[in-house]
């Protein structure tokens, strides 16, 4: 091949193999040297090629070991995109996109997961609840049972697309939401509507439980666009301070 063939055209073609089946689950790809000689390339192009493909969710590498191939997964996948992702969802107009996204999606699944989730799925919601009821003041440990609520609603239609997304955005999103002062009574607030959601679905009333989502969703999101307002307009009141005083002393 032509010295000009690029590290991702390379890293496709590799990644043919492996949907192909040239390339197993659990075996080894070739050499570095043998990849060199079959795209006709330098080893630091072929290495690059690989750091692609492993971007891609193909492979996995071991310190000292070549790059063995996994079967492709959605999760792998999803995990690849999130990373790519993280930069765009930094700003304050990718997380308005991101949570607008998270709205649409949880109303859509809640409507479903009101009319056909099983008293099992519905059981580990009420888990998540007495989860966080135990976690009113542990800020850590009331995130990760306020996650797996939201994700019990993805869980009921068995599509692992729904999953995937909940995984890779919704709980990045959760997660990473900075810890308010009067925490403790929002926790309160929040768990008190995760169980009007749950009684909501007990009666197969749809309408109403989406409505408490979509209150407790906006609201959320609301107070914590109101944050970063309350802190840029302290940071230009710190600003427009240090620039008078400055002033005065010239």
């Amino acid at each position: 091949m032509a010295e000009q063939v690029s590290a991702a055209s390379i890293a496709r073609l590799i990644a043919s193999d492996v949907h192909e089946g040239v390339y197993r689950p659990g075996e080894m790809l070739p050499p570095e040297r043998d990849l060199c000689e079959r795209f006709g390339v330098g080893r630091n192009v072929i290495r690059e090629a690989l750091t692609i493909v492993q971007g891609m969710g193909l492979t996995v590498q071991e310190k000292g070991k070549r790059p063995r191939v996994i079967a492709p997964t959605l999760q792998n996948v999803m995990e690849s995109t999130r990373e790519a992702a993280q930069f765009f969802f930094s700003g304050s107009e990718g997380l308005a996109h991101l949570e607008q996204a998270r709205l649409f999606l949880e109303t859509s699944l809640l409507r479903y997961a009101a009319i056909h989730a099983t008293n099992a799925q519905i059981a580990k919601m009420l888990e998540a609840i007495q989860a966080a009821e135990a976690n009113l003041d542990n800020i850590e440990g009331f995130r990760e049972a306020d996650v797996q609520f939201h994700r019990a609603f993805a869980e009921v239609p068995g599509n692992p697309i729904f999953l995937a997304l909940h995984d890779t955005f919704v709980e990045k999103l959760m997660r990473n939401r900075p810890a308010l002062p009067d925490f403790h009574d929002r926790n309160i607030t929040s768990n008190d509507e995760h169980r009007a959601i749950v009684a909501a679905m007990l009666d197969k009333d749809a309408e109403k439980a989406v409505d408490v989502l979509t209150r407790h969703l906006t609201r959320n999101f609301g107070t914590y666009f109101r944050l970063v307002l309350d802190q840029s307009a302290e940071a230009t009141a710190q600003l427009n301070s240090s620039i008078q005083e400055e002033e005065s002393h010239e």
